[in-house]
């Protein structure tokens, strides 16, 4: 078996019957036709997606899987940050030999940055000293038969982690399932906000959130988890402590729960600027898309085009500009997830600048819904595009610049 579709097997079995969303995402050096002498089939590149450039501390990891499956791992009552976040470092038969240990060995080397590490190889390879060594250095290990299919061989326990922007952004997407940068269903932060104050107040939560917020209670719902203010992968909706903060905060600018969802009824289908009509409200949801950590990169790069005084900030023009800086959070943040795109974007394991020259590899998500939480929350100087049909980078029309609105 060829490395390739050793990782296929173990992140399906990683990211299948998690209590959570689950998410997983491969590293650009399986964005390959051939690996050795042996054809890498469309099917197994599709299998990897979504594919981006990883980078941690100690390396590039094969793959990192958020919200794992939990039959892999052994359960710790310690305190451990949610989702976990898991490594995988496969290896497959080259040259005739399995190199287990090796497998082993890195995935322990990741462990400061992730909560388990895994070591997946074939499953003829694994000989008792491979076991040993797993056990020693706490790293699960997978086995893979020639038909997909997957044993644990050995169990890890959890440990604690460091956070960083590229673990964050992992993590973020098990949270709100999916890999496009927000989820947002709808292209302004008050339904978030009205929910997560349903939730919390008196009565039927979506009897309340069809009277005061907007009649699509799911949208409503979605929205509020992929801003991490609520969670539902218990079923019953449930603040996140993000979200007690932020209806502590409306109940208090607004002198209670009730009157902060009479507020944002008044704003129904209003097309006014939240951060120019209600800034209480726009901060919130504003502290909340700054939690996304390629929004942070963002405006590192906004900032920079300002201090140069180019006036530069199309969106193609900031795309490139940022995976320039951090290839990983472009690719996340404006390409679409077609493979054949990632592929593009990333020939080679090298980012290709001209891959965001070409309005149709966007996709809409950013350009509309993730734009406008931006604009209404005072970070960026215009709503977004509602349409990829309407992405012209030959014209330089205001729906399709990306302006700081305050620049540092």
């Amino acid at each position: 078996m060829i490395e390739p579709l050793v990782l296929a097997a173990a992140k399906d079995y990683l990211v299948t019957d998690s209590i959570e969303h689950g998410y997983a995402i491969v590293d650009a050096q399986f964005l390959v036709n051939q690996w050795g002498e042996t054809n890498v089939a469309d099917e197994t590149v599709e299998r990897l997606s979504p594919i981006n450039a990883l980078n941690l501390s100690s390396g590039r990891p094969d793959a990192l899987v958020a919200a794992p499956n939990p039959s892999a791992f052994e359960t710790s009552t310690e305190q451990v940050l949610a989702p976990l976040l898991s490594v995988i470092e496969a290896k497959g038969h080259s040259a005739g030999s399995v190199n287990v240990s090796e497998a082993i060995t890195q995935a322990h080397a990741h462990l400061d940055e992730v909560n388990l590490g895994f070591a997946a190889v074939p499953k003829r390879s694994i000989k008792s000293i491979h076991r040993r060594l797993a056990g020693e250095l706490d790293v699960g290990v997978l086995l893979v038969d020639e038909t997909g299919d997957v044993e644990v061989a050995e169990k890890p326990r959890a440990v604690g982690a460091s956070t960083t922007p590229s673990t964050e952004t992992v993590r973020f997407h098990a949270r709100i399932g999916g890999d496009v940068p927000s989820k947002l269903k709808k292209n302004h932060p008050k339904n978030a906000l009205g929910y997560i104050l349903a939730v919390t107040a008196d009565g039927n939560t979506e009897t309340l959130c069809e009277e005061y917020v907007i009649e699509t209670v799911s949208h409503a719902r979605l929205d509020a988890e992929a801003l991490g203010l609520v969670a539902t992968g218990s079923g019953n909706p449930r603040l996140t402590p993000k979200g007690t903060e932020s209806v502590r905060t409306l109940s208090y600018c607004y002198d209670g729960v009730v009157a902060a969802l009479n507020k944002i009824r008044e704003y129904r289908r209003s097309r006014e600027r939240l951060i120019d009509v209600e800034p209480a409200m726009a901060i919130v949801a504003r502290d909340a898309i700054l939690q996304y950590p390629p929004t942070q990169e963002l405006l590192h790069v906004l900032d920079d085009i300002t201090e140069e005084g180019s006036g530069r900030f199309r969106v193609d023009q900031v795309a490139k500009r940022l995976a320039k800086r951090r290839p990983e959070f472009a690719i996340d943040l404006f390409l679409s997830t077609d493979p054949k795109i990632r592929r593009a974007a990333l020939r080679d394991q090298e980012i290709r600048l001209e891959v965001f020259d070409q309005e149709e590899h966007y996709h809409t998500n950013t350009l509309y819904q993730y734009k406008a939480v931006l604009f209404h929350t005072g970070l960026l100087t215009s709503r977004g595009l509602d349409t990829l049909a309407k992405l012209d980078f030959s014209e330089e029309k205001e729906s399709q610049m990306w302006i700081p609105e305050d620049s540092i």
